[in-house]
């Protein structure tokens, strides 16, 4: 139970960097703090300066709380657990395999209420395999567990029994753009960013890591070059495959019709200029790439995993092609580029369907969470400027 008037929630996530769900926390803080209610934003340090997760959350006025090492350390455990005493921490919600499994076990030793949130697991290697294993055993422990996709939900339900279910609670389309008219006017925004002019552009946004599936795209070219003219493949984001991407990209022979971007803050005017997102990942929660390219008006192509058929309606708000189905995903780019109607009827209904993932509503939903974590009544979790308009 509170026993004062200042409820101090702590976001903690392991980050290097400023991504999806660093983007969608950051904006839940913002727009949630109040005179009763502080959101206090936590990270890692793993290496000689703040990771712009930190960073950014200072820029924008959010307290914010520094642990020595993201290692698995029992002394990470117990520096957590001191903090959240000294800092009068309320409730910790925590975010990834890391902030679970540290978070579970110093809220304990602090008697600070718990919300563990599951994004996903990539399995990308042995390690991840074996902290993603980790990861679930807890969660089974942890009393109160987010998923962001009923179907995440699900899969993680079926070893939750005797236990409280998983809550849903989906990630935000954190630009609701009103403002984009369609159908989007691509020329001037490909001067800008120095893309060709005349070119089919596919673009894939996200952490270059195996489980993304970007292998699958770039097995596509050589299916798609002969039918589609000045096809130009643009890949966004930095990660540990970058290296195996390019030398697939040069095995293959495509080297004229790839380009890597690396990673963009902005991905919004990158997108924009693409005529079609693609996502041929193997697993996801609920891809904040595709929220943000609906969003924005590009057409998207996707694979059936995960949450992605809870956004997407096959044929209605995008096309979802089987996963590590090269054929069928090469099939699927062409057809939006032979059928540009198409392509703008998916864009434009995905735009209206979007607005179902407001962050009005999530902020609303996370409100009702903590206030049944804490064991309070919602109005005392409430003042009277309980969501505020985010900055920054």
């Amino acid at each position: 139970m509170i026993k004062d008037n200042n409820v101090r929630i702590l976001q903690l996530r392991a980050s290097r960097f400023l991504g999806g769900p660093e983007k969608q926390i950051l904006h839940h803080a913002v727009a949630v703090r109040s005179a009763k209610r502080e959101i206090w934003i936590g990270s890692f340090r793993d290496g000689p300066v703040r990771t712009g997760f930190l960073q950014r959350a200072e820029e924008m006025g959010l307290p914010t709380l520094e642990l020595g090492s993201g290692r698995f350390d029992p002394r990470t455990i117990l520096e957590l657990a001191r903090k959240l005493r000294q800092k009068k921490i309320s409730l910790i919600c925590t975010h990834g395999y890391k902030a679970n499994l540290i978070g579970w076990a110093a809220s304990r030793l602090a008697r600070c209420a718990h919300v563990a949130f599951a994004r996903g697991w990539t399995g990308e290697n042995w390690r991840i395999k074996l902290y993603d294993s980790l990861d679930r055993l807890v969660l089974r422990w942890t009393e109160w567990v987010v998923c962001v996709s009923q179907a995440q939900a699900d899969q993680l339900q079926k070893k939750q029994k005797g236990h409280r279910a998983p809550l849903v609670i989906s990630n935000a389309a954190l630009f609701l753009a009103e403002d984009v008219l369609l159908p989007i006017d691509r020329l001037p925004i490909r001067r800008t960013l120095g893309l060709c002019e005349e070119a089919f552009l596919v673009c894939m946004v996200g952490r270059l890591s195996v489980e993304k599936g970007h292998r699958y795209l770039l097995d596509a070219i050589p299916h798609l070059i002969e039918r589609i003219p000045k096809l130009q493949v643009l890949v966004l984001g930095e990660g540990a495959e970058r290296r195996r991407l390019e030398e697939e990209v040069a095995r293959i022979g495509v080297q004229n019709f790839v380009a890597f971007a690396g990673f963009q803050s902005d991905v919004k005017p990158w997108m924009q200029a693409c005529d079609v997102l693609v996502s041929p990942s193997l697993t996801e929660g609920m891809p904040n790439v595709i929220l943000e390219a609906m969003a924005f008006g590009t057409p998207v192509v996707a694979t059936r995993v995960g949450g992605v058929p809870e956004l997407l309606q096959y044929g209605e708000t995008g096309i979802l092609v089987p996963p590590a189905d090269t054929p069928t995903l090469a099939n699927a780019i062409y057809d939006l580029f032979a059928n540009p109607a198409q392509a703008l009827r998916l864009a434009c209904k995905a735009q209206i369907g979007v607005q179902d993932y407001s962050p009005a509503k999530q902020d609303q939903r996370l409100l009702d969470l903590y206030a049944r974590a804490l064991q309070v009544p919602r109005q005392e979790l409430a003042d009277n400027s309980a969501i505020l308009p985010t900055q920054g």
